[in-house]
């Protein structure tokens, strides 16, 4: 099945990604060859990573972009986001363009520390809610704190939307986080699925096994819609 990616760690030497464009370029050939033709590229917006401008981030996308043209496909798109770590300045550096949405659109990819309690969370997407920004979690499997039944939903009816690893999916049975991601899904819970790459030898883009059960156990326009359909109308800036 077609994908495009709107969770990747790919531009080159930015973050704790990719090393070098190199690097980038193996990265983007994997996930070619499992369906993915289009990503958002999103390097870590924190602290940590002082180097994750938007006008680099720009740049490299463009410059990768060329060469993935080149080298992968004539149609393959490469846009610029980032993997925003939830802070009270947030907002405040959408609006002053410090910090970049998901491809330009109102939607925009946040993450926090595993550890966070839910009411932090949820007071974030209420902040979100009276702003025309979207809030998109990323990596849901990572919070212990929105397991107990009821949490996601409400999110999701406070405006937020849902982003999950592919990797988790495909993990064993009889792991307790695996099992909640699968009900997640099967409960429609999800809108984007990301391939959260970082590196071609260790956390290389993988599909194979969550498509494995996803396409055994999903009805398949759901599948289709998380997997490319809802990027499409994120990527128009359309709300899904």
């Amino acid at each position: 099945m077609e994908k495009i990616d709107i969770h990747c760690h790919i531009l080159p030497g930015i973050d704790d990604g990719a090393g070098s464009e190199d690097e980038s370029i193996r990265m983007l050939k994997a996930a070619y060859s499992q369906g993915i033709c289009s990503v958002v590229a999103t390097p870590h917006a924190s602290p940590e990573y002082p180097d994750s401008r938007p006008e680099v981030i720009r740049r490299l996308c463009a410059e990768l972009e060329e060469r993935a043209r080149r080298e992968i496909a004539p149609e393959f798109r490469i846009y610029p986001g980032q993997e925003i770590l939830s802070t009270d300045s947030v907002l405040e550096k959408l609006e002053s363009g410090n910090f970049l949405s998901l491809a330009e659109s109102a939607y925009v990819l946040v993450e926090f520390f595993p550890s966070t309690p839910y009411s932090s969370i949820y007071r974030v997407i209420r902040e979100f809610g009276m702003t025309s920004y979207v809030p998109v979690l990323a990596h849901i499997e990572r919070y212990e704190a929105l397991r107990e039944e009821g949490r996601v939903e409400e999110l999701i009816r406070t405006g937020a939307y849902m982003q999950m690893n592919y990797r988790i999916i495909g993990g064993k049975w009889y792991d307790r986080s695996v099992r909640w991601c699968r009900e997640m899904l099967e409960e429609g819970n999800i809108h984007f699925l990301g391939t959260d790459m970082h590196h071609a030898a260790y956390r290389a883009p993988e599909t194979g096994a969550a498509m494995k059960w996803l396409e055994k156990h999903l009805d398949q326009d759901y599948l289709a819609d998380i997997c490319i359909g809802n990027v499409r109308k994120l990527l128009k800036d359309i709300r899904i």
